[in-house]
């Protein structure tokens, strides 16, 4: 699947998820697509979130994040952690 990626992030206060979402993909689209050279969508349409519950959850799925990538050839991702 191109052009996704996987955040596990804390938002604080009333943050609204949605809101977050469409501005960091906006953001992050024109800053991409200025390095590309491109212009347009780049981002998939929908997103998928998921609400962590428990420290245990937290773990599967910040696995699950660093796993993702083993199927594809080196070259084809870019891992970025903070």
């Amino acid at each position: 699947m191109p052009n996704h990626v996987h955040l596990l992030v804390c938002l604080l206060g009333d943050t609204d998820l949605l809101k977050q979402c469409r501005s960091w993909k906006t953001f992050s689209a024109r800053k991409i697509n200025k390095v590309l050279g491109k212009a347009g969508r780049f981002w998939q349409e929908e997103s998928f979130d998921h609400l962590v519950r428990s420290p245990e959850q937290f773990c599967v799925i910040q696995q699950y994040i660093r796993k993702n990538p083993n199927h594809l050839q080196k070259g084809e991702y870019f891992l970025y952690q903070i």
